[in-house]
């Protein structure tokens, strides 16, 4: 396995995005949505390559605020999510976000103990958010 970087998403990543985002509680969406977001001046989407696509972090800049809107790992436990993790901050506080904000499921205990260890914080709660019944917990990372 070569190393992993972390670059931009291009359109020609968007069927290897949408393999990996068929993992459980990722967005799902097209692959033609995805190619289009790859497109997208505000957005901030990456992708975690070692010669494959591992994983994805796709988020928008609204002026000040950051908005996680898909993040996906092939794998857990590989350091995939960390290196996404860290490179989106980065960009996001390079485009002048001062805050990242982004909702998980309550039913998604993993994701929800990677962004607590990444800094974020609950900031609130939406009852019943998610097709399954779950709640959505709102997070904040101050950037």
């Amino acid at each position: 396995m070569r190393s992993l970087a972390v670059r931009p998403a291009r359109a020609f990543d968007a069927e290897a995005i949408a393999a990996v985002a068929r993992r459980p509680f990722a967005a799902a969406w097209s692959r033609e949505a995805y190619a289009a977001e790859a497109e997208r001046t505000d957005s901030v989407f990456l992708v975690a390559d070692d010669g494959s696509v591992r994983g994805y972090a796709l988020a928008r800049v609204f002026g000040e605020d950051a908005q996680l809107l898909d993040f996906a790992a092939s794998e857990d436990g590989r350091g995939t999510g960390r290196a996404l993790w860290a490179e989106l901050v980065r960009v996001a506080r390079a485009r002048g976000a001062a805050r990242l904000t982004l909702e998980v499921s309550a039913a998604n205990a993993r994701a929800r103990l990677f962004y607590e260890r990444a800094g974020a914080a609950i900031a609130g709660r939406r009852p019943k958010f998610y097709n399954d019944g779950s709640d959505a917990i709102l997070m904040d990372l101050s950037l």
